[in-house]
C-alpha cells in the first residue's frame, strides 16, 4: 500500500467511516512537522517550501470531501425524520407499553427540542407538518413526559416567532393547549407547567393570538387550573401569564377580576409566607412569593376601580388584608431562608401596602 491510500485509511474507523479525532490529530501534526521543517531550512528555501503546496491525490480528495458532507447534517430533513419516524405513527405514545420506551420517545423529543432553538428549524416545522403530531403529543391520556417534552416543542418553535405562531395558529394550537390546562386527569402533574409555557410562548408579542386567548376563557383557565395546581413551578408559570395577559386589555382584567384571581392569589401567598415547613425547595418557595407579590401589585396599578368594584372589595377584603400583614412580618422577621434578600417581593409587598392600607 503506497504512503498516500496509508494516509488516508488511517483516518477511517474499521467501518470506513471518517474518524473525526484522527483528522484532527493529522491536521495538527502535518503542520508543526511542516513549520519545523521550514524553520530548519531557513532562508531562501524556508520561502521556496511556503509556496509549494502539497500534492493531494484525487482518491484523498474524493474522500475528504465525502467526509465533510457526512459531518453536516441536513436539518429539515432530520426534523421530519423524527416528527414522521418517531412521533407520527404513535404521536400519543397509545402503543407505548413500557417506560423504557416512553424515555426512548422523550430522547427524540428533546433533539428535536434542541434543533427548533434555530429560527429557521421552528419556520420550517410547521411547513413540513411537524406541528400536528406535537400538538397530538400534547394529548397523550398515558405519559406525562411525552405529554411535557411535546408542549415544551411547540414553545421552543412560536417563542418570539410570528410566522411560527401563525402556523400554530392554523393547527389549531391554542385550543389543544386550553383542553389540556384544563383536562382533570392532568391537573396536577408537572406537564401543566409545560403546557403553561407553550400557551405563553404563542400569545406573548401576539396582540391578535392574546385576545383569543382572553376570549377563550384563558385567564379563567389559569385561575382554575393552573394557580390551584399542588406542582409549584405549575404555579408560577401560571402566575406569570396572568400577570402579562391581565393587564392587555379592559376585557381581559375584568376576566382577571371576575375570575376571582386577587382571591385566589392571595390565599396562595398566605399559605406560602406561613409555610415552615413544604416539599417544594426555598428557592420554588421564593418565585412563587415575587410571582404572586407582582401579579396583585399589577393588578393593583392597572385596574380602573370606579368600573371594577368587585376589584375593591377583593383588595379591601380581611383575608387580603391579613395576607399582606403577614408577609410584611416575614419580611420583618427574616424568616424562610434569607427572605430579607429578596427584593422584589418586598418592594411589591410594600407598594400594595402603601395603596391600599
Amino acid at each position: 500500500m503506497n504512503s498516500e491510500n496509508s494516509s488516508s485509511s488511517s483516518l477511517r474507523d474499521s467501518a470506513g467511516n471518517p474518524n473525526w479525532n484522527a483528522i484532527l490529530k493529522w491536521s495538527v501534526d502535518e503542520g508543526l512537522r511542516q513549520e519545523a521543517e521550514l524553520k530548519a531550512k531557513g532562508g531562501g528555501e524556508m520561502k521556496e517550501k511556503a509556496q509549494t503546496r502539497r500534492t493531494i491525490s484525487e482518491e484523498d480528495r474524493a474522500w475528504f470531501l465525502k467526509a465533510i458532507e457526512s459531518g453536516v447534517v441536513d436539518e429539515v430533513k432530520r426534523i421530519k425524520e423524527i416528527t414522521e419516524k418517531i412521533i407520527g405513527k404513535d404521536p400519543r405514545g397509545e402503543r407505548i407499553e413500557t417506560e423504557e420506551e416512553e424515555e426512548e420517545r422523550v430522547l427524540a423529543l428533546e433533539e428535536l427540542r434542541d434543533r427548533l432553538e434555530s429560527v429557521d428549524n421552528a419556520k420550517d416545522l410547521g411547513k413540513i407538518g411537524g406541528l400536528e403530531p406535537l400538538l397530538e403529543g400534547i394529548q397523550s391520556e398515558k405519559w406525562d413526559g411525552i405529554r411535557a417534552m411535546s408542549a415544551e416543542c411547540v414553545a421552543v418553535s412560536v417563542q418570539n416567532h410570528p410566522e411560527a405562531q401563525k402556523n400554530a395558529m392554523t393547527c389549531d394550537a391554542l385550543n389543544v393547549l386550553l383542553l389540556a390546562l384544563q383536562s382533570e386527569k392532568h391537573l396536577n402533574k408537572k406537564s401543566n407547567s409545560k403546557v403553561i409555557y407553550a400557551l405563553s410562548c404563542l400569545v406573548r408579542g401576539n396582540a391578535e393570538v392574546m385576545s383569543m386567548f382572553v376570549e377563550s376563557d384563558g385567564i379563567e383557565s389559569l385561575a382554575k387550573c393552573g394557580l390551584t395546581s399542588s406542582v409549584v413551578k405549575t404555579r408560577v408559570k401560571a402566575a406569570a401569564l396572568l400577570r402579562h395577559a391581565s393587564v392587555t386589555s379592559e376585557e381581559a382584567m375584568k376576566r382577571t377580576i371576575d375570575a376571582k384571581v386577587i382571591e385566589v392569589v392571595a390565599t396562595k401567598l398566605s399559605v406560602n409566607v406561613e409555610s415552615g415547613l413544604s416539599s417544594s425547595s426555598l428557592t420554588d418557595l421564593a418565585q412563587e412569593r415575587e410571582s404572586y407579590a407582582r401579579l396583585l401589585l399589577d393588578i393593583a396599578e392597572r385596574v380602573d376601580f370606579t368600573t371594577n368594584e368587585d376589584a375593591v372589595n377583593q383588595f379591601r377584603s380581611d383575608g387580603f388584608t391579613q395576607t399582606l400583614r403577614e408577609s410584611r412580618k416575614v419580611i420583618d422577621d427574616g424568616a424562610n431562608g434569607g427572605i430579607t434578600d429578596e427584593k422584589e417581593f418586598i418592594l411589591a409587598v410594600d407598594r400594595l401596602r402603601n395603596m391600599l392600607e
